[in-house]
């Protein structure tokens, strides 16, 4: 039996407990069309429960849902999943790229939260050598929550249909930058393939 291509989703809360905001409503449209992108979605607010789901990401059962959607505040270079006042829970780009080093052959990374990939091509081009990720994406500038949720869906449909193949990828890429070109470049959308 072929398996379907997932999307393994680590989301914190993003503007309090008053704001349900949830990309569930996104990872379920993309489960009923006609893509049936399965998913999986964990509810992180410690640097703990995200090194948690990370080692479970990495275990057989789970190989399938092989895009990971780190839908996480940041800042450049830097997740901040829960209390942003404590210096202890935010995870740097270095530390991500130790918990994850040599783990991500023929795996995507996505980050979410704003201008967490604000920082030097040459950085991130380290960052997938040392992951070995196919490709890593997310936005270098401020976003709005709900345009850049429905445009990071249509990027995760791309990515679905395409095989996991730095050659796939770069077709993904090309076909964004193409089709949603002046949203990529309002939202300072960053795509990168591992060469």
């Amino acid at each position: 039996m072929l398996k379907i291509p997932g999307v393994f989703c680590l989301e914190a809360d993003w503007f309090g407990l008053d704001h349900p905001m949830s990309m569930r409503p996104v990872l379920d449209l993309l489960q009923s069309s006609d893509a049936r992108i399965p998913f999986v979605l964990r509810d992180v607010v410690t640097r703990a429960e995200i090194e948690f789901y990370l080692r479970r990401w990495f275990q057989v059962r789970y190989r399938n849902f092989d895009v990971l959607w780190m839908a996480i505040h940041s800042r450049p270079g830097e997740l901040l999943p829960g209390d942003m006042r404590v210096p202890s829970e935010r995870i740097k780009l270095d530390d991500l790229e130790t918990m994850l080093a040599g783990r991500c052959q023929e795996r995507i990374l996505h980050f979410s939260g704003c201008r967490f990939l604000k920082i030097p091509p040459a950085r991130i081009k380290q960052f997938l050598k040392r992951t070995k990720a196919l490709a890593v994406s997310g936005f270098s500038g401020e976003v709005p929550w709900l345009e850049a949720t429905i445009f990071e869906a249509y990027w995760l449909t791309l990515l679905h249909y395409e095989s996991r193949s730095p050659r796939g990828v770069r077709r993904a890429i090309t076909l964004m930058r193409r089709e949603q070109g002046p949203l990529c470049k309002k939202f300072g959308f960053v795509m990168r393939a591992r060469a």
